[in-house]
């Protein structure tokens, strides 16, 4: 069913681990990566740091950019997309995608052994995905999402969007989502609903084991971003490969994937180089889940000097871009509507939210960034902060306490797993798809 020749020996697991990723997309995805010049220098991709960098005069990223190596190496991580990922969207097209979706509904649900007549592409990306790596711990994961549950049943409709609005600052990381059409409320809520539905679902009993919920979840995530990707690819006039190199690489995943493991990495840095154990979990979790995500496994160490290292090379070789249409995007994600109802409740908490937002946006990027974007925080913005998180944060540490009473534990993970399963419910199912009929292409 392939229109290609099979690049998968048969049995053999293909894992992300070797440096020359150059071949390793070429063999992986030819129909993709074939005919694509891999050894180019995007402009997006920079080896020297900018006069108004916030990081130019930091002596450890000076010395990361002065390593030739490591720097080539982030530079094929900047054009390397999933190509096991990649390779089963470039064959939808052939198969039909109601039949592709099947098959891939199926096999991540059920496992690629019942899935018949499958493509070798598929066979390939849900071999990887069913490979548990040697290093994976399950214990703690198991622990790192009890852990979880009861943060995310507290705040976890509270911090999305800031999280989404991140990524916009750089056009040259934002360009996929405004070309894909996310540039209304209703699509930028509804691309909040199925990346965030990953990471709420982590946080379930045995999500993460095969055919769990956030299991299944991450394969979809992963065929869908391939789809994107593969179709702009295709498109010359609407993707300036040269510019922006492949879309949606590596390296710009590593923030939502990762960002909490850089922060406890910076922690445990100030802590003789150890993470805690309530630390060390959450990196095991959020690690494994990256790997099903389609990582390679220099984003999936558990050494916090690694972690830094490989943040701040993603950072330091990113060249920065004001790009209007980020902007849009911020405007879109700010003022999507993420509740169920119209009830006076729901329409107070998304008063409270976006308000938060704006405050908590401000502070991270600077008054004169958030104002670029389009975001202009007022002084009643703090208020509103301090109304949604400090009852959030004193039921947290109250909750967590009585956690340690005999009985309690089992009670409180019982009622955090009900408001998480309340929220997705509320949420809708999260579709996990993409079309090429529903680009926005005229408007780039």
């Amino acid at each position: 069913m392939s229109s290609q020749a099979d690049p998968f020996p048969a049995e053999k697991t293909v894992t992300y681990s070797t440096r020359d990723v150059s071949q390793l997309q070429k063999s992986i995805a030819p129909a993709v990566y074939g005919e694509l010049d891999l050894d180019i220098t995007p402009e997006r991709f920079r080896t020297q740091l900018g006069e108004n960098s916030i990081i130019k005069d930091n002596p450890r990223i000076q010395t990361l950019l002065a390593d030739t190596e490591k720097v080539e190496f982030f530079r094929q991580l900047t054009l390397m997309g999933d190509p096991l990922a990649d390779a089963f969207a470039a064959v939808i097209p052939t198969l039909g995608y109601k039949t592709a979706r099947a098959m891939l509904d199926k096999a991540a649900a059920e496992g690629i052994d019942r899935v018949a007549d499958a493509p070798p592409e598929l066979v390939a990306l849900m071999r990887s995905v069913e490979t548990v790596p040697d290093w994976v711990d399950w214990t703690r994961i198991e622990r790192a999402s009890e852990n979880g549950r009861l943060l995310t049943a507290l705040v976890g409709e509270a911090i999305i969007r800031v999280a989404f609005m991140m990524t916009y600052v750089n056009g040259y990381q934002g360009l996929p989502m405004v070309i894909t059409g996310a540039l209304t409320s209703e699509s930028a809520a509804k691309r909040m609903k199925e990346t965030i539905s990953t990471f709420k679902l982590a946080t379930l009993p045995g999500a993460l084991r095969r055919g769990g919920e956030a299991y299944q979840s991450a394969v979809k995530v992963r065929v869908m971003h391939a789809m994107v990707r593969t179709s702009l690819l295709r498109r010359p006039k609407i993707w300036d490969y040269s510019v922006y190199g492949t879309p949606i690489p590596q390296v710009d995943q590593m923030g939502a994937a990762l960002g909490f493991n850089y922060l406890m990495s910076l922690r445990a840095l100030k802590n003789a180089g150890r993470f805690s154990e309530y630390e060390a979990c959450a990196v095991e979790q959020a690690r494994y889940l990256a790997y099903l995500l389609g990582m390679h496994d220099q984003f999936l160490s558990n050494d916090p000097r690694q972690i830094v290292e490989t943040w701040n090379l993603c950072q330091a070789t990113l060249r920065h871009q004001y790009d209007e249409r980020g902007r849009d995007l911020n405007t879109a994600t700010l003022n999507a509507y993420r509740r169920n109802s119209k009830r006076w409740f729901d329409r107070t908490f998304h008063t409270l939210d976006v308000k938060s937002t704006r405050f908590m946006y401000t502070k991270m990027v600077g008054r004169r960034t958030a104002e670029a974007m389009g975001v202009h925080s007022k002084r009643s913005d703090a208020l509103a902060f301090a109304s949604l998180f400090a009852p959030l944060g004193i039921g947290f540490g109250a909750l967590s306490l009585l956690k340690k009473v005999p009985g309690g534990r089992a009670r409180i993970d019982q009622r955090a797993t009900e408001e998480i399963l309340r929220q997705l419910a509320n949420e809708g199912t999260a579709e996990y798809r993409t079309n090429e009929s529903d680009y926005k292409f005229e408007s780039v």
